[in-house]
């Protein structure tokens, strides 16, 4: 397989998140239609379901499951590379190359991992649109406190941001889809969970309850589910 180290690395910093959400090892299962990881946060208050569309490479290969742990360093090590990389497994190695260097990586054995497969079934009383630029404003403003949570308030036709600690900030959106109603709180594995996105997110909400985050691109769909912050927590 070929692919550029900006779509692998990017891919596998938004699908291992950061943080206290920051995923260490999972299944990167190399299906037909692409490169999909699926895994839960060791918190377990996030969950995240990442696939790659075989657009994404420049040749591509439907390999099966290949178990990887040590992530955090898997994606420093491929940044050492050149910009085209060369994928290939041979039993329980990873060789990644690129000119005339190379690098063998230790896989591990899925019977050690586990993961669930697919999304949870979840349904949601409102979804709306955030731009890129807005997401890393509120979670700027939000990260200016220590132990802070945000609240996340719908209205007819806007969302009402705003949050706990020293520095207490409020935002309004416009979101012409919603109707208004639900009222639910996130701590930091919100903003952990979404550090690495770089693009439009669109959230789905409900009150006091697991928000899905997802953002959509040419080559990748990243979607998370955020488990929320309870009133009494």
């Amino acid at each position: 397989m070929k692919i550029t180290k900006k779509n692998l690395v990017g891919f596998l910093k938004k699908a291992t998140m950061s943080a206290e959400q920051g995923i260490s090892e999972a299944i990167l299962d190399f299906q037909k239609d692409g490169l999909k990881l699926n895994a839960n946060s060791p918190p377990k208050q996030v969950r995240v379901m990442a696939w790659l569309k075989t657009s994404a490479f420049k040749e591509y290969e439907e390999i099966g499951k290949v178990g990887m742990n040590d992530l955090a360093n898997v994606i420093k090590v491929l940044e050492r590379f050149d910009e085209l990389l060369t994928l290939t497994v041979e039993g329980n190695l990873l060789t990644v190359k690129s000119g005339s260097k190379k690098v063998e990586i230790e896989l591990i054995s899925e019977a050690f991992l586990t993961t669930d497969d697919g999304e949870p079934k979840l349904e949601f009383a409102e979804t709306f649109t955030l731009d890129n630029g807005k997401v890393k404003e509120i979670v700027g403003d939000v990260s200016l406190n220590k132990d802070a949570y945000l609240k996340i308030e719908t209205a007819e036709k806007k969302v009402l941001f705003s949050n706990t600690g020293k520095y207490k900030f409020h935002s309004e959106v416009e979101a012409p889809a919603c109707k208004g109603g639900v009222i639910v709180n996130f701590g930091k594995p919100l903003v952990d969970s979404i550090a690495s996105l770089d693009s439009d997110l669109i959230f789905s909400v409900s009150t006091d309850y697991p928000t899905k985050v997802m953002e959509k691109t040419e080559d990748a769909i990243i979607t998370l589910i955020v488990a929320p912050r309870m009133p009494d927590e």
